[in-house]
C-alpha cells in the first residue's frame, strides 16, 4: 500500500469520525417543538390557574402541597413516568399567615400596607403603641435598651434602597461584551452573574444565622411586642422578608413586619417631628412543627437507547415562593415553563436516547433545600467532593428561575468546552434574539449545588425587564407582569436544549 493511499485512508477516517461527532442539528424536530410551543402553548393558562387557585406557595404550606398535587396530575395526564413526591426534610416547620394588619389610629386613621416576615410568631392579640426608633440589627444599640423594651414596638429607622438594580432588556452591546470576555466571575457581568465557592456560601449562611440568633434571642428575652422595617423597593412595592427559623427546634422570633417605603418614611418623620403616631397591630399565624408538605416532585420520559438510557438530562426549578404576591414570576413561570417543556416533548412522541427528568423543587427560598437534598442523596457531597453513581450518569442540569422574561442566551458556568455546543443549539432561535453564550457564572438558585459537584448545570440569560425592581419577592409578583409570549418562546428554547442534549452521542463535557 502506497504512503499516499495510506494518507488518504487515514484522512477519510478522521474526517468521517469528526463529521459523525458533529452531527447537524435535527432542525425538523426543533421546528416541530417551536410550532407546538408557539401555536398550542399551555404555559400561560397553567400559570393563570396556578396563581389564581393556589396563590403564594411558601414551602411546607397546604397551598404548596395542593399546587404540587395539581402539577403531579398534569404530569400524569401527559403520560410521564416515575411520577412521585420525595420528602427533602423531616425536621422542618410549617408557617402560614392567618390574619395580618397594621393601622395608624392617631393623629389620623391610616391603613399601613404591610407584610409579616415569614417564620415569626404572631402577636398576643391586638397590640397598640407608638414605635421606638431603634436600629434593631445593631446589637450594640440594642444593649442600651436592655430592660426597657417589654411590650414595645420597634421601628427600624434605616431606609433601604433597591434603585441600583438593572431594568429593561439587555442591550446588544452588553450581551456582546458578555459573550466575548473570559472571566466567569465578572464583576461587571450580567444580572445574577458571579458565584462564590459553594463551601464559602455554606459557611457564610451559618455565620449569618449565628448573628441573627443573638439579636432574635435578645428581642424575645426582652419581650418586644413587634418589629417593623421598611421595604427597600420603590414606593408601593413591599419587598417580603423572612427569618431563618424554618427548622424544628429553632426559636420562634417575635413578630416582624415590613411596610411600604413611603409609609415607613412617614412614620419616621412623624416621630422625629414630635408627632407620636399610635399603631394598632395584629398578626395571627399557624407556626407548627410539621414537615409533611416539604416535598419535591419528580417525573420522567424514559430513554430508549440501551447503552444510554441510564444516563439522564435533568430540568428543574423551584416550585415554592415567598408569601407575597402570587409567586408568578418567582418561580411560577419557571415551573409551568418546565412543565410545558415535557408536555411538548410528550406531545411530539419523543423517543430520547437518554432519560429526561423533571424536578420541581421545594425549599429554594430557604436555601436550595429541595435541590440540595437531591444532590446529597443521589449525586454526592459538594463540600467534600465525593460523588455517587448517578453523578457520572447526569449529562446536564438545566434550571429555570430568575424571572420569565425573554431568554437571550445561557451562562456557561466557567466551562469553555460547552461554547461551540450551545452556540449551535441557539442557532434556530436567532429570530428570538437568543444568541448569547457567556462564560459567566450565574448565581443564587438551584443549579448552584450541581455546579459545585462539577455537573454541567446552567441558568439562562434573561432580560431583567422589571423583575428585580418590581417582581422578585414582592407583593407585585403577580401574573399581570408576566409576558405570555416569553413563556412560549422560553419553553421552545429549553425543550430544544433538552432534546439535543438527550440525543448526543456523548455526555456534555465537564469542567477540566
Amino acid at each position: 500500500m502506497s504512503n499516499l493511499f495510506k494518507y488518504f485512508i487515514t484522512f477519510f477516517f478522521l474526517f468521517y469520525v469528526k463529521m459523525d461527532a458533529q452531527k447537524p442539528l435535527d432542525l425538523e424536530f426543533i421546528d416541530a417543538i417551536k410550532k407546538e410551543s408557539y401555536e398550542n402553548s399551555q404555559a400561560y393558562d397553567m400559570l393563570d390557574y396556578l396563581t389564581t387557585t393556589f396563590g403564594p406557595r411558601l414551602s411546607g404550606t397546604d397551598a404548596y402541597m395542593d399546587a404540587a398535587l395539581w402539577a403531579k396530575d398534569k404530569l400524569q395526564s401527559w403520560g410521564l413516568e416515575e411520577i412521585h413526591f420525595e420528602s427533602y426534610a423531616d425536621d422542618f416547620r410549617t408557617w402560614e399567615t392567618i390574619y395580618s394588619s397594621i393601622e395608624m389610629e392617631t393623629p389620623r386613621y391610616k391603613k399601613i400596607h404591610s407584610l409579616p416576615y415569614a417564620w415569626v410568631s404572631g402577636t398576643k392579640g391586638k397590640i397598640k403603641g407608638t414605635p421606638l426608633l431603634i436600629d434593631h440589627l445593631n446589637m450594640e444599640v440594642l444593649k442600651d435598651y436592655k430592660g426597657r423594651l417589654k411590650g414595645k414596638i420597634i421601628l427600624n429607622p434605616n431606609i433601604g434602597s433597591r434603585d441600583d438594580v438593572r431594568t429593561g432588556p439587555f442591550s446588544d452591546e452588553l450581551l456582546s461584551k458578555a459573550a466575548n470576555h473570559s472571566i466567569p466571575n465578572n464583576p461587571e457581568g450580567l444580572d445574577n452573574s458571579g458565584l462564590e465557592p459553594f463551601e464559602d456560601t455554606v459557611k457564610r449562611k451559618v455565620e449569618d444565622k449565628k448573628k441573627t440568633d443573638i439579636i432574635q434571642r435578645f428581642l424575645k428575652d426582652e419581650k418586644v411586642a413587634a418589629v417593623i422595617t421598611g421595604s427597600p423597593s420603590q414606593p408601593g412595592i413591599i419587598y417580603a422578608k423572612q427569618l431563618p427559623y424554618h427548622k424544628q427546634g429553632d426559636l420562634k422570633p417575635v413578630p416582624h413586619f415590613v411596610i411600604a417605603k413611603e409609609e415607613h418614611r412617614l412614620l419616621i418623620n412623624m416621630i422625629e417631628s414630635g408627632i407620636d403616631p399610635k399603631l394598632k397591630i395584629e398578626l395571627k399565624v399557624d407556626f407548627s412543627e410539621n414537615s409533611k408538605n416539604h416535598v419535591n416532585l419528580f417525573g420522567e420520559i424514559p430513554g430508549v437507547d440501551n447503552k444510554l438510557k441510564d444516563e439522564f438530562v435533568l430540568i428543574g426549578g423551584h416550585y415554592d415562593s415567598y408569601h407575597s404576591g402570587t409567586g408568578a414570576a418567582d418561580n411560577g413561570q419557571g415551573s409551568v415553563t418546565l412543565m410545558e417543556v415535557v408536555r411538548i416533548l410528550k406531545k411530539l412522541k419523543i423517543k430520547p436516547r437518554r432519560t429526561i427528568k423533571i424536578a420541581l423543587w421545594g425549599g429554594e427560598e430557604q436555601g436550595w433545600n429541595g435541590s440540595l437534598d437531591y444532590v446529597y442523596k443521589y449525586l454526592g457531597n459538594p463540600i467534600k467532593g465525593k460523588t455517587k453513581r448517578k453523578h457520572a450518569q447526569l449529562s446536564a442540569y438545566f434550571n429555570h428561575d430568575n424571572n420569565g422574561h425573554k431568554i437571550r442566551g445561557i451562562f456557561l458556568q466557567g466551562n469553555p468546552e460547552l461554547r461551540p455546543i450551545f452556540e449551535e443549539y441557539l442557532i434556530p432561535f436567532y429570530d428570538l434574539e437568543a444568541k448569547t453564550v457567556s462564560i459567566e457564572n450565574a448565581c443564587c438558585t438551584d443549579h448552584v449545588p450541581f455546579d459545585a459537584l462539577n455537573i454541567p448545570a446552567f441558568e439562562w440569560i434573561q432580560d431583567p425587564m422589571h423583575y428585580f425592581s418590581h417582581q422578585i419577592h414582592t407583593n407585585l409578583d403577580v401574573i399581570d407582569l408576566v409576558d405570555e409570549n416569553s413563556l412560549s418562546h422560553n419553553a421552545a428554547i429549553i425543550a430544544s436544549f433538552v432534546y439535543l442534549t438527550a440525543m448526543r452521542d456523548e455526555l456534555l463535557p465537564r469542567k477540566k
